[in-house]
């Protein structure tokens, strides 16, 4: 089992390895996997109690799961496919068949695809606007967004000012708007339009789906949650994970760098960081970061989502052909989906409370929180919706260890002043985490991808 560092039994003195990776979500994980198969000595140091990062499964009973953090693979996604099948971890189709619920202007109604019906107009310009963004995106170098020919143009844009220029129906331009709000998570500031761009570009992101001639199939859920990912990786790392370690300082030089964590120190040759940028900004280094990679850390800020779910005897919505999915222009909570288990009993309802909401209910307490989550379930699916076995929610942007989800994002003028410092070595340090990612940023595969990226610079380092 990994190492556990508490205040009754706290491990101390020196430490020796090859790499010190700081988290073991999946990029930390999954680096530290390829380097112990290459034949590294590492160490996975990681502050809180427990592995997974942003993935966090909660089990109600023995087939009963809820994953309160990443928990969707979209079709396109290999990586973390072949990481599941490598650790014998199943998955099953998400559950979508059915009716959409519409709110809009307190006025509730069902429907089949895209838009309600009479929406013909905005569905044909959602279609439009993302064949448009698609190409804009196809120009950007992929991982390198601030070397495309536009970069400083979009960079100093914001994506919704990009949307009320060229989409005249607003439904349209909300539409186009929630297909990235589920990377982003709703933060206080405006996304650029080259980060928007990015984002398209590096993987087959909800507007590229817009634009596909044909159906991609459903996404997928992990049997048992998704955070097992991550505690299957650790039993086969055992001993070589560090948890409850929280690493405030990192002395980095030539050859050598060190890990201070209260009483223990990592000796090692190089070092991952695996942090969203705005956390691993909060680490002391000595020599300090040049002030470009300082600045990006300050400038990448967290979105924030409080994720609740609701839990029932029965999913009573299929009984009226809806799907458990609703779409919503008002409330705390506007985006819900089907979130049951394989077998499909019991139902659970999940829903996203984002943005400004979330930081409205932050500081209102659990108890406002389910009442105010009910209440809008109600409004969604009647009666039965209003009265739920239990309420579970996870607030992320209370987290201390991720300070909010999903990911960071990129605001005006980011990615062309700073950009190049997200994922580039500083000597002997290297980063990794879903943010750095040039494929599926901000996913889930994202973040596999920049682990193995990240381990793969170490080793080509060592050669």
């Amino acid at each position: 089992m990994a190492q556990r560092l508490d205040s009754r039994s706290p491990l101390k003195g020196n430490h020796h390895c090859d790499v010190a990776i700081v988290g073991a979500g999946l990029a930390g994980l999954c680096a530290a996997r390829d380097l112990d198969t290459a034949g590294l000595q590492v160490l996975v140091l990681e502050a809180q109690e427990r592995v997974g990062g942003r993935t966090l499964t909660e089990h109600i009973d023995s087939s009963t799961f809820i994953d309160h953090g990443g928990q969707w693979v979209s079709p396109g996604q290999e990586r973390i496919v072949a990481l599941a099948e490598e650790l014998g971890v199943a998955l099953f189709p998400n559950w979508d068949a059915g009716l959409t619920v519409d709110w809009s202007g307190g006025v509730r109604s069902t429907y089949q695809g895209m838009f309600p019906p009479g929406s013909g107009h905005a569905e044909a310009q959602v279609r439009d606007g993302a064949r448009k963004l698609t190409q804009l995106a196809a120009e950007l170098p992929l991982g390198r967004p601030w070397e495309a020919p536009s970069a400083t143009e979009w960079d100093s844009r914001t994506y919704h000012h990009w949307l009320a220029e060229n989409i005249p129906s607003p439904l349209a331009q909300q539409g186009l708007a929630r297909a990235l709000e589920g990377v982003f998570g709703g933060g206080p500031g405006e996304l650029s339009l080259l980060a928007a761009l990015a984002i398209i570009r590096s993987g087959a992101h909800e507007i590229s789906r817009l634009v596909s001639a044909e159906n991609p199939g459903p996404e997928h859920r992990f049997i048992g949650g998704a955070q097992q990912l991550c505690e299957r990786m650790a039993q086969s790392l055992d001993e070589r994970i560090i948890t409850g370690a929280y690493v405030a300082e990192i002395e980095h030089g030539n050859n050598s760098v060190q890990l201070y964590s209260g009483d223990l120190t990592v000796s090692a040759r190089r070092a991952i960081v695996t942090l969203p940028p705005v956390l691993a900004g909060r680490i002391r280094y000595s020599p300090a970061l040049p002030a470009a990679r300082d600045h990006l850390t300050q400038r990448v800020p967290m979105g924030w989502v409080i994720k609740v779910h609701c839990v029932y005897p029965e999913r009573f919505w299929v009984a009226e052909q809806l799907s458990g999915k609703v779409t919503s222009d008002g409330g705390p909570v506007r985006v819900v989906a089907d979130n049951s288990p394989p077998n499909g009993s019991p139902g659970i309802l999940v829903g996203f409370i984002e943005g400004a909401e979330a930081r409205r209910l932050a500081a209102a307490g659990r108890e406002q929180r389910c009442a105010e989550t009910v209440a809008q379930l109600r409004h969604y699916f009647g009666t039965l919706a209003g009265r739920p076995d239990a309420y579970f929610e996870h607030a992320w942007g209370d987290d201390e260890f991720a300070r909010g989800a999903y990911g960071g994002y990129w605001t005006p003028g980011v990615w062309t002043s700073y950009g190049h410092t997200l994922a580039a070595p500083i000597g002997t340090l290297h980063w990794a985490g879903t943010e750095t990612s040039e494929a599926w940023n901000g996913k889930l595969e994202g973040a596999v991808h920049s682990g193995r990226r990240a381990a793969a610079e170490v080793l080509a380092a060592f050669r």
